[in-house]
């Protein structure tokens, strides 16, 4: 994590000689600073708007109007997540530069002719009409492509976790509203069009890695387990940190990649039971930050079923438990080998897993 004297954007957003085109790139990649764009003496009328529209509640500006001797020094709530415009790849620029122009233009234009006269206002309308419907389009055909893409995960356990069907629904709400401005008409079009190429991304990789390119059992599970959507690293020992007591860490799924299984190497596990009994476990964390991603509240059916006080109100112990249920084991030592965290789930925990399997699209034999 970088500290605010690194915040290269919130420097900029306090230097009040800023020019508008870097603040409006610097507000299409950081909602969390849209309440100080807002009150920036170089911030245009149409960059106000648009961010009131696609961040109602973080654009209002709390705070007086910046001057040159007194920048602001409070910073917003910090904003993450897919939800920015454009990142990085200069679109925003050339738009708003296109902007500019067009509004420049105008102006000049309208100094040198009858500022009443009603047939300049109507071409100029005529135009930003014909801009918006072109964007509309654009944004209808990629959303389309996008839904194409969306029904081959369809029954994919990890969909919601790829998808992400809530930020596409958040443009489409956008994207309806009556009398849409040029700046979100453009916004629209340029992020479901982003979105669908990440999509589309993601697809082709998903195809390619369903190839157990390794070899292995582990990954032979994980790619069976997502069709591909899964990644797999053998790399527990640095990714997972160490245990509380003495005890290995076989393998986890961090929440920020929840996509990505960390294993331990091959050669450090002792049997195909081992290998399956672990993989198995962590694939159930996998599926329940899918289940979790089902909901506005970010709360799963699994983290529910924790909640009544099954799986002795252990996530992990819950993950134990589909294990087992998974290879229909009565215990989880095997040899000289404990895998867990001490608890066997009895049968009516097992008949929850089945049932909570089921409703998630994951896998699960008998």
């Amino acid at each position: 994590m970088t500290g605010a004297s690194d915040d290269l954007d919130l420097h900029a957003v306090h230097d009040p000689a800023t020019p508008p085109q870097q603040l409006a790139d610097i507000a299409a990649r950081r909602y969390d600073l849209h309440a100080l764009i807002a009150v920036h003496p170089q911030a245009y009328p149409e960059l106000r708007t648009w961010m009131s529209q696609v961040n109602p509640s973080g654009a209002q500006p709390p705070y007086p109007t910046m001057s040159a001797g007194a920048p602001t020094p409070v910073a917003p709530r910090r904003r993450s997540g897919i939800g920015f415009w454009i990142g990085g790849c200069g679109c925003l620029t050339i738009i708003v530069v296109i902007i500019l122009v067009v509004t420049i233009g105008g102006l000049l234009g309208s100094r040198s002719s009858n500022p009443s006269s009603p047939e300049g206002d109507s071409n100029g309308a005529a135009a930003q009409d014909q801009v918006i419907a072109e964007q509309m389009v654009i944004y209808a055909e990629e959303k389309a492509k996008y839904d194409a893409l969306a029904a081959q995960l369809e029954g994919n356990p990890v969909a919601p976790l790829v998808t992400d069907e809530d930020f596409v629904d958040r443009i489409a709400a956008e994207a309806a509203v009556p009398n849409i401005s040029e700046i979100s008409a453009r916004s629209v079009a340029q992020r479901i069009r982003e979105f669908r190429e990440d999509l589309e991304a993601e697809v082709a990789a998903a195809r390619e890695r369903q190839g157990n390119r390794s070899g292995t059992l582990t990954e032979r599970i994980v790619d069976q387990a997502g069709a591909g959507f899964i990644d797999i690293r053998w790399d527990a020992e640095s990714a997972c940190g160490d245990a509380e007591d003495d005890s290995i860490t076989t393998g986890c799924v961090l929440g920020g990649h929840p996509l990505v299984v960390h294993l331990q190497a091959e050669d450090q596990a002792g049997s195909d039971w081992e290998h399956e009994m672990v993989t198995v476990h962590e694939l159930a964390h996998v599926y329940q930050y899918a289940d979790a991603r089902r909901f506005e509240d970010g709360r799963g059916e699994a983290d529910r079923l924790v909640e009544k006080g099954l799986f002795q109100g252990s996530d992990e112990k819950m993950a134990d438990c589909y294990a087992l249920t998974y290879y229909d084991q009565a215990s989880l030592t095997h040899g000289n080998v404990t895998l867990g965290y001490g608890y066997v789930c009895n049968a009516a925990e097992r008949q929850a897993i089945r049932s909570w399997a089921a409703d998630v699209n994951a896998p699960m034999p008998g």
